[in-house]
């Protein structure tokens, strides 16, 4: 009962705060960008066959994005702000990943991103009345995967050849060559490689 009247009153208080709209943080030029990108990305991009990853390759470059040689991005995948982008070479990006790159996103080389799966370099402070928007770097190591449908949050770095399981939630660090999994996401076990190394 006690916790119930303190909540109505922080609601009662906090309706007296809030604004009537939620503003965009962004210039004049960042707009025009941004709605440059979304009209190239909804046409060019999307529709491009899905065996022209070079065509892919090419678009992602023209706005900025550094991509390795032979990295593979499905023409489904939605990445947002390509100019925060770094893929190194052979890594790869599922279908239907949304790459929110409003901070710096960097995937390491030979990296899977599997399908459905969230990079989330934006977020909000919930402790203002309209939500300011808050951004931090997010690091995808070398050879890592990060299977179906994890969600990876702001600031979170995977260490080298990790892996992240499927449905993942991963709000922080994750240590290198390390089976990751759960809602928080929490190291499970080390990964262990049964097939050779290539022969130089």
């Amino acid at each position: 009962m006690v916790e119930e009247n303190l909540n109505a009153t922080l609601v009662s208080e906090w309706r007296d705060h809030f604004r009537p709209t939620q503003r965009a943080p962004f210039c004049l030029s960042a707009r025009l960008r941004r709605a440059a990108w979304a009209l190239v990305s909804a046409t060019l991009f999307r529709f491009s066959p899905l065996r022209l990853r070079s065509v892919r390759r090419l678009l992602l470059r023209m706005f900025g994005a550094k991509v390795g040689a032979g990295v593979s991005v499905h023409n489904r995948a939605h990445v947002d702000s390509p100019w925060n982008l770094d893929i190194g070479s052979q890594a790869s990006i599922g279908e239907n990943a949304w790459i929110y790159a409003l901070d710096r996103i960097t995937i390491g080389a030979r990296a899977c991103v599997g399908r459905d799966v969230y990079l989330l370099g934006g977020s909000h402070d919930v402790g203002t009345a309209t939500f300011r928007l808050l951004t931090k770097p997010i690091v995808v190591g070398e050879g890592c995967w990060i299977a179906t449908r994890a969600i990876i949050l702001p600031g979170v770095q995977v260490g080298d050849f990790a892996v992240i399981a499927a449905g993942a939630v991963v709000t922080k660090a994750m240590p290198p060559a390390t089976i990751c999994g759960g809602n928080p996401c929490v190291p499970l076990k080390n990964r262990t490689l049964r097939d050779p190394a290539p022969s130089q």
